[in-house]
């Protein structure tokens, strides 16, 4: 999942300017992050993961014409690029890390990607048919006003948005949550330096900023693995390191990630899912 917010700050006890459920600090700055994402990852290898993401059902029930002009906003590792133009789209993705857009040309010179910001779009007015946001929106620590603002210009009336944001699910308040606070404390009490990282979103905030930017949603989902596969899941790989496979794929899970996962699954996914995803019109 790529970002766009280079920003990097020492906590001293001043709040962000902008008030939200929950905001997520990390040991390393936003740049360092994304190189260790995407360092030991291969273009095959995530195309190969995200076959049973619930995303591919959230756009096939949307994007029913073929041939739409779609702008991934912060592409990453261009897997997503690669699954729109498979169904039949025109896409170009867009990323602020050099790093990345290179290792995707060394891959395919003709990889439709191009480095980019997703505040200031270098594309005019109603450009594209469909926006994709996944996982981006949330590392911009003044919040996501801007880059939906850049998204609704570059958009034609009626066109559609794709949004994901991690969510705050139960399991994260009651566990993961806690957890990371506990230890971010410790590092306070220790002076040692962390940084921004991302909001979790809340339903009503993610709703709120598209609502007031003027868009219209017309479908809330989840972002994460489908319920009939046991191997992978986001939303337990991101918050709990330990339950990662080692030896697997991204977003893989161990042995005992399996275990819990499939215990999870008598409860909605809601529950302890990664992501939330929002569908919406661009009303013009």
């Amino acid at each position: 999942m790529a970002a766009h917010s280079k920003e990097n700050f020492r906590n001293n006890g001043k709040h962000s300017k902008l008030t939200m459920s929950y905001t997520f600090y990390s040991i390393k700055t936003r740049k360092r992050q994304d190189e260790g994402m995407w360092a030991g990852e291969n273009f095959e290898g995530l195309v190969r993961s995200s076959q049973n993401r619930t995303l591919f059902q959230i756009f096939k029930r949307h994007l029913k014409k073929t041939n739409l002009k779609i702008l991934e906003a912060g592409c990453g590792m261009g897997t997503w690029v690669f699954n729109l133009e498979k169904m039949g789209h025109s896409v170009i993705g867009i990323d602020y890390m050099e790093s990345t857009i290179r290792k995707l040309k060394d891959y395919d010179p003709d990889f439709p990607v191009q480095q980019g910001d997703v505040e200031n779009l270098d594309f005019p007015d109603n450009t594209f048919d469909v926006y994709v946001s996944l996982g981006v929106l949330e590392h911009f620590k003044e919040g996501p006003h801007q880059a939906l603002k850049e998204a609704r210009r570059v958009l034609k009336p009626d066109g559609l948005v794709f949004i994901t944001v991690p969510y705050l699910s139960l399991l994260r308040k009651l566990v993961a949550h806690p957890m990371r606070d506990l230890y971010f404390l410790l590092r306070k009490i220790q002076n040692k330096k962390y940084y921004f990282w991302e909001y979790r979103y809340s339903k009503e905030e993610l709703e709120n900023f598209l609502k007031s930017t003027g868009f219209k949603i017309i479908d809330i989902d989840i972002d994460d693995y489908q319920n009939n596969d046991n191997r992978h899941h986001i939303g337990l790989c991101a918050d709990f390191f330990f339950l990662r496979s080692k030896q697997g794929e991204i977003w893989e899970l161990n042995l005992l990630g399996k275990l819990l996962l499939c215990m999870l699954k008598i409860a909605s996914p809601w529950y302890f899912c990664s992501g939330l995803h929002m569908v919406a019109i661009n009303k013009k």
